[in-house]
């Protein structure tokens, strides 16, 4: 079952933290786990298919977008 909470802080975290945002475009489930975040399997997917390359603004926006979808 999804985590509403924890997908919510890691998007507020990704929004607000370059530091953070850096980690998740290099090893985004590396991020997560060091950051304590509890995901289930359904979230580490939904972030494991995101591209990372993308711009700050398109990754804030997508990161939004799953917080709220879960």
């Amino acid at each position: 079952m999804s985590n509403p909470e924890s997908m919510q802080q890691l998007a507020d975290r990704f929004m607000n933290d370059e530091q953070f945002r850096e980690e998740m475009r290099q090893d985004p489930e590396g991020a997560v786990e060091r950051s304590g975040y509890q995901l289930d399997d359904e979230d580490k997917q939904a972030l494991r298919s995101m591209d990372w390359s993308s711009s700050d603004e398109a990754l804030n926006e997508r990161v939004s977008k799953l917080a709220k979808w879960c």
